[in-house]
């Protein structure tokens, strides 16, 4: 991602929790097959921006490549390819060895630093978990297809709703855990409704008084006291998420026009009427395919209500695009470019980080913007009648 979830941030180690330097220089070694020969940027991912800490160009077709720099404390990082993908790292001083297959960048192994491997961990069970929920929401789509009796489809979503609640509390629980502050925060980030990290507060100041001295913790409490104070809500804390992008709540949204998956050239204004989600993501995105599920349950619930989904992707590939779509069961109008963050919508809209979206009503005024979770099917239930 461009700029990846606001909410990502960084930290240090807890002194007696790890034998790898805070601070000092680095190297990383990296060795994956079929990796593509091209530019390679290793970014530093801070709370309000990405910034390129090294660059280098992948020429060996064997895919070696060496990244090297300083860091003043352990933070989170990420490998990126030119072709959009990347590796998550919680990367600190010393020597770091990754390996693997690049067409499989999930199963990578990484020696030498323990906050990294065990954020490659956290990563890897958040999206089986992911995967396994949306299964489960293809197959009650399926039973609503049926016209199975509501009692045994009611049934069938709360089992599923508590084991959303579950995967959030999990995130929660990993971060008051671990022993790393980059991955404490970053699991805070997947946690996909703001409104349940104000409630759980505490957490985030636990963090905050282990890491009393790492500057992005620090910015991560402040960015919980200015939610509070600015009254994050049911709707998943809209007003606090929209002012990260150009357009805002109660502006009418900008027209654009984008070519769907055959071809056609679709314009937003074509929507007008309804109330429409429009929803930018990208097939590479994780925190996007995470969000997905909710996306699907609101759809289902409304699709028949007056409201509908307008996907805009910033894929690059449009196979990868097309297969994203089929395996997390999004059933409704997408388009894309397929210029990733060159997309004619990014400064449009002025968005800097996906997921983001924006529910517009039937006249084309956004009413409300990121909404996340169980937010979304809230807002809906508000407005549509």
């Amino acid at each position: 991602m461009k700029k990846i979830t606001y909410w990502l941030a960084l930290g240090v180690l807890l002194a007696s929790c790890g034998q790898q330097a805070e601070k000092g220089t680095f190297n990383i070694a990296v060795h994956l097959t079929n990796a593509p020969l091209g530019p390679v940027f290793l970014e530093e991912l801070t709370l309000k921006e990405v910034k390129v800490a090294d660059t280098t160009s992948l020429k060996d077709a064997s895919g070696k490549f060496t990244l090297k720099g300083t860091v003043p404390e352990q933070g989170l990082y990420r490998i990126r390819f030119g072709n959009s993908k990347y590796i998550i790292l919680a990367l600190d001083a010393g020597d770091m060895k990754i390996e693997g297959d690049y067409d499989n960048l999930d199963k990578i192994k990484i020696e030498g630093s323990e906050a990294s491997e065990a954020l490659q961990q956290l990563l890897a069970d958040a999206n089986e978990k992911g995967q396994a929920l949306t299964g489960e929401m293809r197959v009650i789509d399926s039973l609503q297809t049926a016209k199975i009796p509501d009692s045994v489809l009611q049934e069938k979503v709360k089992a599923l709703q508590q084991k959303e609640q579950d995967l959030q509390q999990s995130f929660l629980s990993y971060a008051e855990k671990t022993p790393y502050p980059a991955n404490a925060v970053f699991a805070l980030s997947m946690i996909n409704n703001p409104n349940i990290l104000i409630q759980e507060k505490q957490i985030v100041g636990s963090i905050e008084k282990r890491f009393p001295e790492n500057t992005l913790v620090q910015s991560l409490a402040a960015r919980m006291t200015e939610m509070e104070q600015q009254g994050a809500n049911a709707s998943g804390g809209g007003e606090e998420e929209e002012n990260m992008t150009a357009v805002k709540v109660g502006d009418t949204a900008p027209d654009f026009s984008l070519p769907d998956p055959s071809g056609k050239v679709v314009s937003l204004k074509s929507f007008r009427g309804k109330y429409v989600l429009v929803d930018f993501w990208a097939s590479w995105c994780k925190p996007c395919r995470m969000e997905n599920p909710n996306v699907v349950k609101a759809y289902q619930q409304y699709k028949n209500k007056n409201f509908t989904v307008l996907g805009v992707s910033l894929d690059q590939k449009k196979d990868a695009w097309l297969k994203a779509i089929q395996s997390d069961g999004l059933a409704w109008n997408h388009v894309s470019d397929l210029k990733f963050w060159d997309s004619a919508v990014v400064p449009l809209f002025g968005i800097n980080a996906i997921p983001t979206n924006f529910l517009l009503d039937p006249q084309g005024k956004v009413i409300a913007a990121n909404l996340r979770g169980d937010a979304l099917e809230q807002k809906l239930q508000e407005v549509v009648k």
